[in-house]
Parts: C-alpha cells; sequence; structure tokens
C-alpha cells in the first residue's frame, strides 16, 4: 500500500484519549450493575476509572452526558451487527418471517433482555430515552428499518409501510422492549414476548394494503 493510501495513525494522545473513555465507560458499567443508579456519582466514576474528576469532566460534563455517549455507542454498534444480520439474511435467502424473528432476538439482547449484569444499565438507558440526543438514535434506527424493509420487499411479497406505519411500528416495537426493561418484567425471558413482537412486525408486513382514505366509502360515518 503507497504512503498516500495509508490509513492515518492515531497519535499517542489519541490513543490515551480513547483509553481514558473506554475506562470512564467500563466503570460506568460496573458502579450500575453491583451498587445500582443511586452511587453513580462524577466522583465514584473516576475513582473507578482511575482518573481524576477533573480529567473525566474534560471529556464529559456530567454523568448523564456520559450515559448518552454510552448509549450512541452501543445503538450504533448493534445496528451495525442488525445490519450484517440482515445482510446475511438476504444473502442466503431467509424468508421474512425468519429475517423477522433474528432481527427481534438480536434487538431483544441488545437493549433489555441480555445478561442480568448488563440490564441495570439497560435500564438506566432507557429512561433517557425522550433526550434530544437519544431521539436522534431512534430516528436513525426507524430510518435503517426502512431501508432493509425496502430491500426485503424487493425479494418477497411485502406490504412496505408508509412513514405513518412506521413510525407507529418502531415506536411500537421499541415501547415493549422499554417498558419490559423498565419494569424489570419476567417476560424478557420468555418466547411468548419474543413471538409477541414477531407478529406485530409481520402484521404490518404481511396484512394487505389499507384501503386508500380519500376514496368515497373509504371513511366511517360520524
Amino acid at each position: 500500500m503507497s504512503k498516500a493510501l495509508s490509513p492515518p495513525r492515531r497519535t499517542p494522545r489519541q490513543e490515551r484519549s480513547q483509553i481514558t473513555v473506554d475506562a470512564i465507560f467500563e466503570a460506568v458499567a460496573r458502579i450500575v450493575a453491583t451498587q445500582g443508579e443511586g452511587a453513580l456519582t462524577t466522583n465514584r466514576i473516576a475513582e473507578l476509572a482511575g482518573v481524576s474528576v477533573g480529567s473525566l469532566y474534560q471529556y464529559f460534563p456530567s454523568k448523564e452526558a456520559i450515559l448518552v455517549a454510552m448509549l450512541d455507542q452501543h445503538c450504533e454498534r448493534v445496528m451495525l451487527e442488525l445490519d450484517a444480520l440482515l445482510a446475511r439474511a438476504r444473502a442466503e435467502g431467509w424468508s421474512p418471517q425468519q429475517q423477522v424473528r433474528q432481527y427481534v432476538r438480536q434487538y431483544l439482547q441488545a437493549f433489555g433482555g441480555g445478561p442480568q449484569e448488563l440490564r441495570p444499565l439497560a435500564r438506566l438507558s432507557w429512561k433517557l430515552d425522550y433526550r434530544a440526543a437519544v431521539l436522534v438514535s431512534v430516528r436513525g434506527t426507524s430510518e435503517r428499518i426502512a431501508l432493509h424493509l425496502q430491500r426485503m420487499a424487493n425479494d418477497h411479497p411485502l406490504r412496505v409501510p408508509s412513514a405513518a406505519q412506521l413510525f407507529v411500528l418502531t415506536r411500537a416495537f421499541m415501547g415493549a422492549v422499554r417498558a419490559a426493561s423498565l419494569e424489570q418484567s419476567p417476560l424478557l425471558d420468555s418466547d411468548e414476548f419474543e413471538d409477541a413482537l414477531v407478529q406485530l412486525c409481520l402484521a404490518y408486513l404481511l396484512s394487505p394494503a389499507l384501503p386508500d382514505q380519500s376514496t368515497p366509502g373509504a371513511t366511517m360515518a360520524a
């Protein structure tokens, strides 16, 4: 590879910065898992991460900013994993039912139903879901889902939801997972909960198109 095409190397300062951020994230996860949300303070985070409070504030202005950054990183990683899953599904010719099932299963594991030690952090993350930074992530997720649905529709007889229908579907789906996580519901570990989410998605994708509401007789009488 020529020098002109070689990727730029990370400087030692960049590498140290990433190590520090990773240590801060790890400290937050450990505190929430072992001591609970109430023990999460910037002093405790800095102590466990092995950095000074002043150094921590150079990276994040508050513990809430740390949580949002962690959630952004986690969402991006999960979305890349889901992208890879659905790319594999298309390449191998999975049915829509198989694709939805695997998507739902992976989403559940990532955002609520994973290992017990990670669930407290998942609950804390869901509490942030109406903050502006997190809503951007939710919208990004919806856009990715819309793209995958369009690709699936090219290969299978599916009804691609409208923008309004996709909004309802994604928020209903995420809302159910959020509620189960925050309520620490035993449903998170049940096949029935996964089945219900799969049925929700397939009801939108496989049902006949709705009638045109602009045509005479399509609306209900008052």
